[in-house]
């Protein structure tokens, strides 16, 4: 753009101040892009940074329509307001306190060894002893003299029992299998069982490969009640003993055990199984399914009523032939027992022919009779004393 001059030769001072005024703006901008300003913006929670001279539109943010606050009701000071319908209010200190439980024995880890300790019934855990106070055991209703209609659905003590009642003196064999803390195992068991007209003498034996044998034996004598213990004993690595002694009506353990007092038809955990083979010789006609038997039954360690109930008939497999047994069940005393099921039948003189034991961790075992053999009667001997 030429420089227009005034009639004296000197630029316009029109023009000069327009010049004057693009340079200035000149070197504004360039300071300004040689001193990088920056404008920061903050949109929401987040800045955002532009260039110089930016302008930025930031639209606004809608206002929130906010609820209209419910409507204040009057209330007795110290009360809650809630949207529904309360009950009343209780203080806590007015409420009854439960007792804390009581502390529940567990087992003892010194009785846990490699041979399963639970071949008979209530063999299992014999540390907590106590029944449970809903099925107490010494409250059960007992019916010594049975009617003729047959006993049904009855809690009764054992009977008087003839020795014509008794099983003839045999051995019977079982093939064992069980599992013990998730590991299948396999074993044999065998049952002797001999007598005369005035004793008798019983065990119960199992042998496992790798953990050895264990016996359970069983000698007293036989009067008009049937089977009277005079010593039981439990043998694997060491003996222990249980005796009763009838002459101060009492019944005594090796293993230090609080002596017990002998109650009337008292068995061990051995001659239990002889004893009601002659009750169901003798009264078997007449027993119904849901009859139950309260019998005191010693162990090494207590002697505690057990509670026995005879279920329905079922149909087994012996070696591929099938045989009809009747099943009886002996409950639990506590948390820690087994369940005990044993089944018999005539064709067997009524001596189990199967035994099942499961204990609450889901280790059993299960022998299943595969043999039987006669046996000559018990020699004639002083009775074990």
């Amino acid at each position: 753009m030429p420089l227009q001059a005034s009639d004296s030769g000197a630029p316009a001072s029109k023009t000069l101040w327009r010049w004057g005024l693009v340079v200035l703006v000149l070197h504004a901008g360039l300071l300004m892009a040689m001193l990088g300003v920056s404008v920061w913006q903050v949109e929401g929670s987040r800045a955002l940074r532009v260039g110089p001279m930016q302008t930025r539109w930031v639209s606004p943010e809608p206002v929130k329509q906010q609820a209209a606050p419910a409507p204040l009701t009057a209330r007795a000071p110290g009360t809650r307001v809630a949207t529904v319908s309360q009950p009343a209010a209780v203080r806590q200190d007015a409420l009854p306190v439960a007792p804390p439980p009581e502390p529940q024995a567990e087992p003892d880890p010194a009785t846990q060894t490699a041979m399963p300790d639970h071949f008979a019934p209530g063999a299992g855990q014999e540390e907590d002893t106590k029944p449970p106070e809903s099925t107490s055991l010494a409250q059960a209703p007992t019916a010594v003299a049975p009617s003729a209609e047959g006993i049904s659905e009855t809690s009764m003590a054992l009977p008087p029992l003839g020795v014509g009642s008794l099983p003839p003196s045999v051995m019977l064999s079982y093939r064992l299998h069980g599992q013990e803390k998730g590991i299948p195992y396999q074993a044999t068991g065998e049952l002797r069982w001999q007598h005369n007209a005035g004793a008798y003498a019983m065990s119960l034996s199992v042998r496992a490969f790798l953990l050895g044998s264990r016996h359970w034996r069983s000698q007293g004598q036989i009067t008009s009640q049937g089977l009277a213990p005079v010593r039981f004993s439990d043998s694997w690595r060491s003996e222990r003993a249980t005796h009763f002694d009838r002459a101060q009506n009492r019944i005594v353990f090796s293993s230090n055990a609080p002596v017990a007092s002998l109650q009337p038809g008292a068995q061990d955990q051995i001659s239990l199984y002889a004893q009601l083979a002659g009750l169901m010789a003798q009264e078997g006609a007449r027993l119904q399914p849901g009859t139950r038997l309260q019998v005191q039954t010693a162990t090494v360690r207590d002697a505690l009523p057990w509670l026995l109930t005879l279920e329905q008939e079922e149909l087994l497999q012996l070696d591929g032939q099938p045989l009809m047994a009747t099943k009886w069940v002996c409950m639990p005393r506590n948390r820690f027992d087994a369940k005990v099921e044993f089944w018999v039948a005539a064709a067997h003189h009524w001596l189990p022919v199967r035994i099942r034991i499961t204990q609450v961790s889901g280790s059993f075992i299960d022998l299943l009779l595969s043999a039987s053999e006669a046996l000559p009667p018990l020699p004639l001997a002083p009775a074990p004393g």
